[in-house]
């Protein structure tokens, strides 16, 4: 069946390693005791219990079924009606319906580049002839 090697014996020291693991905690344990001495001393109010305080609660609705209600109205008021957005360059808004039909209407062109204002006529522009 072959040999069978014994396991390899422990080349480690349990003293050593006791030792070493022992000195960490006393390292950490004086490192924790220190820092709680500095801030004692330090800031002497840093480990008692402040008092909580409560802050009201905030009342950002009253009545959110009534805003919600207004919101929507003011929403589909501006989805269905006219409006001038700016009087002085011509542009107004229009129904969400009928957008959408003239949208639908200019089939696979409906999402082409605007064509520009057609040119004035050439003795229109008030210049010498």
């Amino acid at each position: 069946m072959g040999s069978r090697a014994l396991p390899e014996t422990a080349g480690i020291d349990n003293r050593a390693v006791l030792a070493i693991v022992g000195s960490f905690l006393l390292f950490v344990g004086a490192a924790i005791a220190g820092i709680l001495l500095f801030l004692n001393s330090e800031a002497p109010g840093a480990f008692t219990p402040r008092a909580e305080s409560r802050f009201p609660s905030p009342e950002l609705q009253t009545s959110p079924e009534d805003d919600l209600t207004r919101f929507e109205a003011a929403q589909r008021a501006r989805l269905t009606t006219y409006a001038w957005v700016d009087r002085d360059h011509n542009i107004a808004r229009i129904p969400i319906d009928q957008a959408m039909q003239l949208v639908a209407g200019r089939g696979r062109h409906a999402y082409d580049a605007l064509r520009p204002a057609p040119a004035p006529p050439p003795g229109a522009s008030g210049g010498n002839p």
